[in-house]
Formats: C-alpha cells, sequence, structure tokens
C-alpha cells in the first residue's frame, strides 16, 4: 500500500471511529465486568500505580481503573472519544485521568507505564513489529500488560464471511475497512518480546452465526448452549473468536 492509499484508509477509519463514538455512553464498566476483572488478577493492586489503557475510546476500561485507585492515561487516535472524555474528565475533577489523542505507535513518548491494557486494539495496529517495540519502550521493567482481542484462528469460513459479507446484504458491520483479526505470526511477535500466556475465556464461534447471520431471531439459545458445550473440550477453545492475552516481561517467563 502506498503511502497515500495508507493515509486514506486511516482517514476513513477514524472517521468510522469518530462516528461510533459520537454517541456512545459514557461511564466505567461495572466492577464484575469480565474483562476487567480478569486485567485487574493480572495487574494486581493498582492504587498509586500509572496505568495506560490503549484505545481507550470513551472510557469505560480507564474510568474504571481510575475508581481503583490508579493513576490513569487513555490513549486513543479518535478525536470525538478523547474531546469527549477530556470533557467529562474535566468536569468531574478527576485529576487522575490524563487523555491523549495520539498514535499507538507512539506508545513510549506517553509513558513509562506500569501496566498496558487494551481492548480490541492491537489487531489494528501496524506495522505491528513497531508497536511490539513501542510497548516494550513504554513499560517498566516489571511492568505488565493485558489485552482482550479477537482471533484470527476461528477458521477459514468465519474469515472470509467476515472479509466478503459483512456489511453487505442483511449482515451488520462493526469494524472499520482496514482492521483484521490478531493472527498467530502477531501473536508469536508479541513472544519475543514478552513472555505471553494466552486464554480464551470462552468459546464465541457458533454464537458468531447466530449474531451475524440470523440476527439473534433464530434460536439465539441454541448457538450459546454449542459454545458453552464445546468450551468442555480445550481442543475446541482455540476456535473462540475472543482471547485474552496476559504479558509478562520475558526475563520473567
Amino acid at each position: 500500500m502506498s503511502d497515500a492509499s495508507h493515509q486514506a484508509a486511516a482517514a476513513s477509519a477514524r472517521t468510522h471511529w469518530n462516528e461510533v463514538y459520537a454517541h456512545k455512553p459514557l461511564g466505567p464498566h461495572p466492577v464484575d465486568h469480565p474483562v476487567l476483572v480478569a486485567a485487574l488478577e493480572h495487574f494486581g493492586d493498582v492504587r498509586g500505580l500509572r496505568v495506560c489503557d490503549l484505545g481507550s475510546g470513551t472510557g469505560e476500561y480507564a474510568l474504571a481503573f481510575l475508581r481503583a485507585g490508579a493513576k490513569v492515561t487513555a490513549i486513543d487516535y479518535s478525536q470525538e472519544a478523547t474531546a469527549r472524555l477530556r470533557a467529562h474528565a474535566l468536569q468531574a475533577g478527576l485529576e487522575d485521568l490524563t487523555v491523549i489523542c495520539g498514535d499507538a505507535l507512539r506508545l513510549a513518548e506517553f509513558g513509562p507505564f506500569d501496566c498496558v491494557f487494551g481492548a480490541m486494539i492491537l489487531h489494528h495496529l501496524e506495522p505491528f513489529e513497531q508497536a511490539v517495540v513501542a510497548l516494550q519502550q513504554a513499560l517498566t521493567p516489571d511492568g505488565r500488560a493485558f489485552f482482550h482481542e479477537n482471533n484470527a484462528g476461528v477458521g477459514r469460513f468465519a474469515l472470509a464471511f467476515r472479509r466478503y459479507l459483512t456489511g453487505r446484504l442483511w449482515f451488520p458491520k462493526y469494524g472499520d475497512d482496514q482492521e483484521f483479526p490478531l493472527t498467530s505470526d502477531e501473536v508469536a511477535k508479541l513472544s519475543g518480546a514478552f513472555h505471553v500466556r494466552v486464554v480464551y475465556p470462552e468459546l464465541a464461534l457458533f454464537r458468531l452465526v447466530s449474531h451475524y447471520v440470523f440476527r439473534e431471531r433464530f434460536a439465539p439459545g441454541l448457538f450459546a448452549w454449542l459454545d458453552r458445550t464445546l468450551y468442555r473440550w480445550p481442543a475446541w477453545r482455540r476456535f473462540s473468536y475472543l482471547q485474552y492475552l496476559y504479558l509478562l516481561p520475558a526475563r520473567r517467563a
């Protein structure tokens, strides 16, 4: 892709996310939100720690980490999302929340951080090798990171459906045109810089059919039951569309 094409694609993606965040409600996730619980279990006591919410959107996680006592830096490249979150922080007097409209590849410039969190952000970042280096440089020597991501290992049929049918006919589309689920090669690149543990917290596979094909109108309970039942067999778990990535410094492996 030429520089001009890359810039045009980036501008299109930014426009998409500005529209998404224009009307999204503001407020922290509840304390029992499963992704938040998993991240805090990995980070430990975050009181007084410098926590970065990378790809923060309108701040559901950033505000939750702030509530847990962290000093939070929320970073997103959407002007709409960061402007709304910044205005909320000023109005509420949230002195320990810093909001930055910036590029994730420049993460090291905004650190250092004791913890970096991201929800559905890694698969947006290109070139990925540069993102890994930026993450390394942004973390303190004992820093750790947690990412909630999608998974390209969900299967060729699902990926083909995502590429060619979402956003067409009656199939909904939620992401921008440039993003692609996190690949095993990208996880391997992370593993070259960190000790990485991958966990599939649930099987999200047949529910994709229910959601995208049938719009939850045909037996959604059946598809959910299939996912719950097949999750009992570890061999099925790697096909889940959702995964958690737990990162520690490589020297602690």
